[in-house]
């Protein structure tokens, strides 16, 4: 992995001002249940979500119906605002993983919200960093990157444990479900322990020094 691969995670939240993220979450807040889709791909970008809690993936559907999970999301994320930047669909779904709460915003008052606080430079901020995330994570042994993954995964949510498959995470890092499987038992149980739905983070200091 390269010497600048970095396993710390920033949101949108820690790009504003806390005066901001109070606004940008003062509408009522509105709960999601696990495994509900919150954006769906190829819907028009009508709205940009706010994610106050709980844990999201974003997927890619490709033409031949094959996944592919891009990123997990966390608490301080926006989610839905690269539909309004190219003008299109959506890109890919948004799905929850565990139990969320989320506000809501119309596109239009996002854009307005983003005017008046000249957002911009943080949003293409934002958009970079993800951008830099995606590249990390194909980067280097499969062990290494599935370590990051885990990681990020912690970072992002503060938990240890996660509803995920072994699949989802090849979808995510790019490899088949037994490069994942190999790669877990490589780790080691001390590092992280699995079974057929959910892994469990042992040690987050363990990940950080492979």
């Amino acid at each position: 992995m390269g010497k600048d691969a970095s396993s710390s995670v920033r949101t949108f939240r820690d790009l504003v001002s806390a005066e901001e993220w109070a606004e940008l979450t003062r509408a009522p807040a509105r709960p999601r249940a696990a495994d509900e889709v919150l954006l769906r791909q190829g819907d028009p970008g009508t709205q940009v979500i706010a994610l106050i809690s709980g844990l999201v993936k974003v997927v890619h559907v490709d033409r031949d119906g094959r996944q592919r999970l891009l990123a997990f999301r966390g608490p301080g994320e926006i989610l839905g605002e690269m539909a309004l930047q190219h003008g299109g669909g959506r890109l890919a779904y948004v799905r929850a993983m565990s139990a969320c709460t989320v506000a809501i915003h119309l596109a239009t008052d996002f854009q307005d919200f983003v005017r008046r606080h000249r957002l911009a430079p943080r949003i293409a901020e934002l958009v970079s960093l993800r951008l830099r995330e995606q590249t990390e994570v194909h980067d280097g042994a499969v062990h290494e990157r599935l370590a990051l993954a885990l990681l990020r995964l912690f970072e992002i949510s503060g938990e240890r444990s996660f509803s995920v498959t072994r699949d989802e995470l090849g979808q995510h890092i790019g490899v088949s479900r037994n490069y994942v499987t190999k790669a877990l038992e490589r780790l080691g149980s001390d590092l992280v322990r699995f079974d057929k739905n959910r892994i469990e983070v042992i040690s987050p200091e363990g990940l950080r020094k492979i």
